[in-house]
């Protein structure tokens, strides 16, 4: 009976480093056993290998009209009704204490570099509208978030003009040359939209999306070295139009209102036709993810997170009130919960649906969990 104590302390010891764990905070997630040496090759990283992090996408990844507006303090004719807040982005931000993919990075490696900060009125680019001055980065504030209110997937190019020599110019060379980098892309939303308009119809189809993002992945091989695309899926934008009818929450301001935004939500056979459209560009970026898998070796791949989330299980108040389009505070931080915990996941236990819960936890990675990158 005498050794069964020491057993006993082994085995807990073992399944605490083996067994993730839940917790309402990444603050209380364990830190991660340093690596004894660096990771082998683009199918070996743990999530503290990554020491950058990049962003390109729509008006959702740039913080839009995230913290809403107080009408009876305010008015109408307030700056946070054309404002971004890219410093708690779900997908870029770095503020103090946003709950955010990036600050979740940063609990196990505090030198990454590359989140957005603060906030500023917004940047907007579509198609061919993309130009000074209603098109304007803050290279101080975006930092290495590339994102653009109004952006389709075609805009993805010039989110990469930004980018990439941002990126030079803000790391080392040393650094850029040698880090590991984590790039996350979320676009589709603004084209499902546009597929019912005349102006971009052809840029907004499945094919076309999908050339595009895979023009933009090609882009980023070749000029970022060591890198991993967070692809992330789209998800069907025409629920945001029955969740919000009828909600006093939802005050016209005159100036940004949902059906306003999107050129389909006129008719049911719209709205089908961009759920339709969702399911189609999906069906493209795991094919893209497919062809761009890491191998042993590489230094290059594309990991694929779908992004099937049901926007009726959503509380009103997790859409900002400034349009009851875009998600508020609170839908961005559900969100950079709900990516977080399927980043270390294979394709098979991904979620086939995502569904808002107040008291969601995140999921702490051990040391065995890698990016599944292959």
């Amino acid at each position: 009976m005498v050794f069964i104590k020491p057993i006993i302390t082994l085995a807990v010891a073992y399944v605490s480093s083996t067994a993730a764990a839940s917790v309402a905070s990444i603050s209380s997630c364990p830190a991660l056993t340093p690596r004894a040496t660096a990771a082998k090759d683009v199918t070996d990283l743990r999530i503290d290998d990554i020491g950058i992090v990049a962003g390109l996408g729509d008006s959702i990844m740039a913080g839009f009209a995230m913290m809403g507006v107080d009408y009876n303090a305010t008015g109408a004719l307030n700056l946070s009704l054309i404002s971004e807040y890219r410093g708690n982005s779900y997908a870029m931000g770095v503020d103090t204490g946003a709950v955010t993919l990036p600050n979740f990075v940063k609990h196990y490696n505090s030198k990454v570099q590359g989140g957005s900060i603060l906030s500023h009125i917004v940047s907007y680019c579509q198609g061919t509208t993309c130009g000074f001055p209603e098109t304007l980065y803050r290279p101080l504030r975006d930092i290495l978030n590339g994102a653009q209110s109004g952006g389709l997937a075609m805009n993805l190019d010039y989110e990469l003009d930004y980018l990439i020599p941002r990126m030079k110019l803000l790391i080392s060379d040393s650094d850029f040359q040698n880090v590991w980098k984590m790039v996350t892309i979320q676009i589709g939303s603004n084209d499902q939209c546009a597929s019912c308009g005349a102006d971009y119809a052809s840029n907004v189809t499945a094919n076309a999306y999908s050339g595009y993002v895979e023009a933009a992945i090609e882009r980023i091989k070749e000029n970022m070295p060591k890198t991993v695309v967070n692809l992330l899926g789209t998800f069907k934008v025409s629920g945001v139009f029955p969740l919000s009818a009828g909600q006093s929450y939802c005050v016209p301001n005159g100036i940004l209102e949902n059906k306003k935004e999107c050129e389909c939500s006129s008719s049911a056979e719209n709205l089908a036709s961009m759920d339709a459209l969702s399911d189609a560009y999906n069906v493209k970026l795991q094919a893209i993810a497919d062809k761009y898998k890491g191998v042993a070796g590489g230094t290059f791949a594309v990991m694929y997170s779908p992004a099937p989330i049901q926007i009726s299980s959503f509380p009103i108040d997790a859409l900002s009130n400034v349009d009851c389009f875009h998600p508020s505070l609170k839908g961005h931080q559900w969100i950079a919960k709900s990516f977080w915990n399927q980043m270390f996941l294979n394709a098979s236990s991904k979620p086939s649906t995502m569904t808002f819960s107040p008291d969601l936890e995140v999921n702490c990675p051990v040391d065995t969990d890698r990016l599944p990158t292959q």
